[in-house]
């Protein structure tokens, strides 16, 4: 066979594979599938949340929780509970990346209406802080007051999103200037998934925290309960009518 048909030849193949290859590297990536709200008054829409309520404070004093807002993590969200739970019980929501700040909101709104109990608390996130949230932390100014600070996981540089003035959901723990959020790293020793000490630890919210809240926070005091129906009785004086 002529050299110059082989070549020809051998040229229409490297085309045609070319074509191919470029179809399937071009081919556009499939939309995400849209799911639908969690419902966070429901157990299983939790990574985790402790087992037993934990005590209030107004039966045992200060103690601190982490509530976890993370998405697209590189870990599984059980590893970063097992290494914050150092700091106090966990409460980890499952969150959607694309609606993120529509569901840290609603989680949020859940633990504080039902498992907070006037508990001190500090977010655990790999996500700048969404607006959404600001309005939840500030509805209330005693729940502000005992609000920590942002914890910032996988290397997370950004505490608050694009238009969220720290100022307006930081407690006056922090002075002028200040940002309630530090990084925080975990590694794995000894098969546990634990703070790094060595690294980043949080230390600009979790330091002097505690010590803060005894002698600035006010306490929430124990709720009354529901009041019993008083049936109310008209007493009438003897030979008094209407």
């Amino acid at each position: 066979m002529n050299k110059f048909v082989l070549m020809g030849m051998g040229a229409a193949v490297l085309i045609a594979g070319g074509v191919a290859a470029w179809m399937i590297t071009s081919k556009p990536e499939p939309e995400p599938i849209p799911l639908d709200p969690y419902d966070y008054a429901l157990v299983e829409s939790w990574d985790a949340k402790p087992t037993e309520q934990p005590a209030a404070v107004w039966e045992d004093g200060w103690a601190i929780d982490v509530v976890q807002l993370t998405a697209d993590t590189r870990r599984n969200p059980e590893d970063f509970v097992a290494a914050l739970s150092s700091i106090g019980p966990v409460y980890a929501p499952k969150l959607r990346a694309l609606d993120f700040a529509e569901d840290a909101a609603s989680a949020l709104q859940e633990y504080l209406e039902t498992s907070n109990n006037g508990r001190a608390f500090v977010i655990a996130t790999n996500q700048p802080l969404p607006a959404s949230a600001v309005p939840v932390i500030n509805a209330d100014a005693m729940v502000r007051a005992r609000f920590g600070g942002v914890l910032l996981l996988e290397d997370q540089e950004t505490a608050f999103a694009p238009g969220v003035n720290p100022a307006s959901v930081c407690s006056d723990r922090f002075g002028a200037g200040e940002v309630c959020a530090a990084p925080v790293a975990i590694k794995r020793t000894d098969g546990e998934w634990v703070i790094d000490e060595e690294g980043p630890a949080g230390e600009a919210v979790l330091d002097g925290f505690a010590e803060w809240l005894d002698g600035s926070a006010p306490k929430l005091a124990e709720p009354l309960g529901d009041l019993e129906e008083v049936e109310i009785i008209d007493i009438r004086r003897p030979g008094q009518t209407d």
